[in-house]
């Protein structure tokens, strides 16, 4: 639905303004402001579609908010309404890039004829967010996405920011008005901003160069561009911006990022550094601060340099390492489920992005030890070091309830609500996550590791991998680049 923000300060103008465009537009998508001040507000917190302006407000001229917007927000369109019809004004709003100027009072049908026109031309907009694609290409909906989008796509950009909070929208624009030439389409996605363009990504290595090098400059702070490029569908050139993107943390240096590049820069891995997170582990539970800080800087230096610059290998080690926490959060007999876990879309800009993360996790896990919020049912700690102890055994509900001297049926549902998730779910995970350490040793048989983590049935135990991880342990290992 359109936004559309009106700016007056005659109190009863505003409301019967509001009114008449209520009959035709949804009311909850109309907002009034009756100051620069409040108008500005409204369209960095909102981002309304239209502006209907006052050129007079409250002892201010409103093209103070035209100014504002068509350098921040060039893609709202604004209509001028006024009683002040002189052509010096007209004039000035015409310098604005501005297209619509009505003189009070307006006839009601040239009034919503105007809107009309000028919300149409905003949804014709390249930087329109009324229909955002990339939902569409994370679905392998291409050819949705190929004619939403109205030309033809040849290059993904996808940019992030050393610190996206509270101006995406203002990076946006900056972005858009920069990329001045071609067909091109710009959205939102999460923490990043996705650039469609109809241009081979070789007639824009200076452009994009000089871009991120104002955008320093202007915000104080660094973004970097994924750029994807395909001879396949759209989405082949999304997912290619995407792979590319993520791997920033490799390159501190590097501004942009081809996909072709972080191919070719892949390096030979090194098996996970456990002696690293054990230690790491041991500190958190004695609790020692600054021990651990610069124990977690060590280990952040050594996953980005083991990982052979693969974003894959090292998300997936970092989300072990998480487990990881969450499980000494167990032992230590307290409860951990309120701990998020890593977001499916999130990268690290940096390694100091990354330290950050896990220093922040390892300090909720750290007050959570220090104020030692107990479990009321110390039995499930005392399940949990049984499990993770003899993971690679028989291990039933039953059985261990016998061995806990509690009834099966009460101990799974207190083992539920005290971990968060079911009893025989949580010791697949144990399982798979030491399967998938074993899987990036080279030489170890498919075979051997579901021996090792408790499985007779090397087809048994595939079929159960699969199902947590998504892809067999050949394509697990594949993927991390063990042979």
């Amino acid at each position: 639905m359109f936004k559309i923000l009106i700016v007056e300060d005659e109190p009863y103008e505003r409301l019967g303004l509001k009114e008449q465009i209520s009959a035709t537009y949804d009311p909850d998508n109309i907002r009034v402001a009756g100051s620069v001040e409040e108008a500005i507000d409204a369209v960095n917190s909102w981002v309304p579609d239209l502006i209907l302006l006052d050129i007079r407000l409250k002892g201010k001229s409103g093209f103070e908010v035209a100014r504002y917007v068509k350098k921040e927000y060039p893609a709202i369109e604004i209509i001028i309404i006024t009683a002040y019809n002189e052509f010096e004004y007209a004039r000035k709003a015409l310098g604005f890039r501005i297209n619509y100027y009505l003189s009070k009072p307006v006839r009601p049908s040239l009034l919503m004829e105007t809107i009309r026109d000028a919300l149409h031309k905003n949804k014709d907009s390249a930087v329109s967010l009324q229909q955002s694609i990339w939902p569409l290409l994370e679905t392998g909906q291409h050819s949705k996405a190929e004619s939403s989008i109205g030309f033809d796509v040849h290059t993904v950009l996808v940019a992030a920011f050393e610190k996206p909070q509270g101006r995406l929208h203002e990076y946006m624009n900056f972005i858009y008005t920069y990329l001045d030439k071609g067909k091109k389409k710009i959205e939102l996605m999460k923490n990043r901003c996705i650039v469609y363009l109809d241009c081979d990504y070789e007639h824009l290595t200076s452009v994009l160069e000089s871009l991120c090098s104002h955008f320093e400059n202007k915000f104080g702070s660094k973004m970097v561009f994924g750029a994807g490029q395909s001879d396949g569908t759209m989405t082949d050139c999304y997912l290619r911006g995407i792979t590319a993107c993520n791997h920033k943390i490799f390159y501190p240096h590097i501004s942009i990022l081809e996909f072709e590049g972080m191919e070719k820069g892949r390096e030979n891995q090194c098996a996970y550094p456990l002696t690293d997170e054990q230690k790491l582990l041991n500190m958190a539970r004695r609790g020692s601060t600054t021990e651990l800080e610069g124990m977690l800087h060590q280990l952040v230096e050594v996953l980005i340099s083991s990982s052979g610059r693969s974003y894959p290998v090292l998300r997936t080690w970092v989300e072990g390492l998480y487990n990881s926490l969450k499980r000494l959060c167990i032992t230590e007999g307290i409860l951990s489920n309120e701990i998020s876990i890593i977001e499916p879309e999130s990268f690290w800009f940096s390694a100091e992005c990354l330290e950050k993360d896990i220093g922040g996790f390892i300090q909720r896990i750290s007050r959570m030890l220090e104020g030692r919020t107990r479990i009321e049912h110390p039995v499930i700690a005392k399940a949990v070091d049984y499990m993770l102890e003899h993971y690679n055994e028989d291990i039933t509900l039953p059985g261990l309830s016998r061995k806990l001297s509690i009834s099966s049926g009460y101990f799974s549902r207190l083992f539920k609500e005290e971990v968060g998730t079911p009893f025989r779910n949580y010791l697949i995970g144990i399982r798979m996550d030491r399967a998938k350490k074993l899987l990036l040793k080279s030489g170890v048989a498919v075979s051997e590791v579901a021996v090792e983590v408790g499985y007779s049935d090397p087809n048994y135990f595939s079929e159960a991998f699969k199902k947590y991880e998504g892809i067999s342990p050949s394509e697990y290992r594949e993927m991390n680049g063990v042979s």
